[in-house]
């Protein structure tokens, strides 16, 4: 498929790079009715459902509620410099705890907003981790002006002779149970690990479900992470392996997600039923003596 503006993947990868939030939307400059994009940065859990944004104008001061279409997350291709071999992008994981992408807010401008410059607010209760900065705190500045502004379909040809337009909610994240390790410094290494979880799919089948495990880009490489899982019922069991015994709690993480059409059972929460951890020689370990390490891990459907 081959979308009209490929500039605009260059323009956000600028900022994936670093790790960021933009200060400055993409185009910086629109009218009203313009599709805009934000690029927010790598927060955890955003959705549209927790996320609000306004546009004000520094002309007059109105306050304009906007409307999120879609909020999506890119990434660096897998055999990418950025993804192997940028020591800045694959160490921002210690603040965040989960491997680094690059949220994009999708807003449609709404008709009659000020002309001049203004800027957008963003409030989610989506988490920066440990970066002492996110989303809440970054005004982004935007300048409107006269005319009337066009939403933009996101066009593509098909490469059958097709065109249309694109559905940006198939490059939304689905509805998930996600995993999350603790996000703090460890000092234990581990060869391989067990984790048993119980999520409430009902009669769900196996091929209706996949379990994903966050990809820590080189990290996961280096270690020569492999996962595998299997399932009774509602109860999954999760298997983490490291050859090299180097890995890390944090590379832990997964998510659960059912294909469209299927849901979790909201009668019940996921819950943590048991978190082993095994060193190189295959002795049993702890993250911290003397505390069960099931109680560091945490799950919820999102």
């Amino acid at each position: 498929m081959r979308f009209r503006s490929p500039h605009l993947f260059l323009f956000f990868f600028v900022f994936l790079l670093h790790g960021c939030v933009a200060t400055q939307s993409f185009p910086a400059v629109a009218r009203s009715g313009d599709t805009i994009t934000l690029a927010v940065g790598s927060p955890d859990g955003m959705t549209k459902s927790n996320t609000t944004a306004q546009f004000v104008s520094d002309v007059d001061s109105s306050v304009t509620p906007l409307s999120i279409r879609s909020i999506l997350r890119i990434r660096p291709d897998q055999t990418s410099k950025a993804a192997l071999f940028n020591a800045f992008l694959n160490a921002e994981d210690y603040y965040t705890g989960h491997s680094q992408w690059l949220s994009i807010i999708v807003i449609d401008l709404p008709e009659g907003l000020t002309v001049g410059e203004g800027h957008i607010d963003i409030d989610s209760t989506a988490s920066y981790g440990n970066f002492p900065v996110g989303i809440n705190d970054v005004p982004i500045d935007i300048e409107i002006i006269d005319g009337v502004g066009k939403r933009n379909e996101f066009t593509y040809n098909n490469n059958f002779g097709g065109v249309g337009p694109g559905n940006l909610a198939d490059l939304e994240p689905l509805p998930q149970v996600v995993l999350r390790p603790p996000l703090i410094q460890s000092t234990v290494f581990l060869a391989a690990a067990e984790i048993k979880v119980n999520i409430p799919v009902g009669a769900v089948p196996d091929r209706a479900i996949r379990i994903v495990n966050d990809d820590f880009y080189t990290r996961n490489y280096q270690d020569q992470l492999q996962m595998s899982w299997s399932r009774s019922g509602d109860e999954f069991t999760v298997n983490f392996v490291s050859p090299t015994g180097s890995m890390e709690p944090k590379q832990l993480r997964f998510s659960v997600v059912l294909s469209p059409g299927n849901d979790f059972l909201s009668q019940v929460a996921p819950g943590v039923e048991n978190v082993t951890l095994y060193d190189e020689s295959g002795e049993r370990i702890e993250m911290f003596n003397g505390v069960d390490d099931k109680d560091f891990f945490t799950i919820g459907i999102e």
